[in-house]
């Protein structure tokens, strides 16, 4: 089945994930469809959670921690800095603590524990999840390829809509 086909048969299909073990080609087939959709005409972005910087590595020009960066008529990639994202997260916090109690710096103690919480198991994920729900919910393509992290990391990154929505339900009842 030609790609044409696939995209053909399933037009309501807008967001496309490439996943499997390291190695495979994944980067490969993110950067090849989303060149291809973005000659057929649609906007169309391509991103990646990978600290690797393979699409920087494929565009041939360094967009690690960017944003959305053009790379032709229709074509935009993004590769997502986990660490960055943490540091805005804090950034945040920092902010409405200082507008919550009207104080112009952050007390020493409170800076600690914004700091502990930073290293926190699951806060990177956290942050690559934020941001991906971010990238999606912005409406802003016509198309989403998503050049997933090998396997195993995939994996637990795609569990964490799940953690998610659990946590969410138990505030919220």
């Amino acid at each position: 089945m030609s790609m044409r086909e696939v995209f053909d048969k399933n037009p309501d299909r807008r967001y496309i994930m490439f996943g499997g073990k390291g190695g495979l080609g994944k980067t490969t087939f993110s950067a090849a469809t989303a060149y291809w959709l973005a000659k057929q005409g649609h906007k169309v972005l391509v991103f990646s959670v990978d600290p690797q910087a393979s699409l920087s590595d494929i565009f041939k020009r360094d967009i690690f921690g960017k944003g959305p960066v053009e790379i032709m008529p229709n074509l935009y990639a993004q590769e997502i800095d986990a660490d960055q994202r943490i540091k805005e997260y804090q950034e945040e916090i920092r902010q409405k603590i200082r507008d919550m109690y009207g104080l112009p710096e952050i007390p020493e103690e409170i800076e600690n524990y914004i700091q502990a919480a930073a290293a926190e198991p699951a806060m990177e994920e956290s942050a690559i999840f934020d941001e991906v729900v971010d990238i999606v919910g912005s409406g802003n393509y016509d198309y989403y390829i998503y050049d997933l992290v090998p396997l195993g990391h995939a994996l637990y990154y795609l569990s964490m809509a799940s953690v998610y929505d659990e946590w969410i339900d138990k505030i919220t009842t």
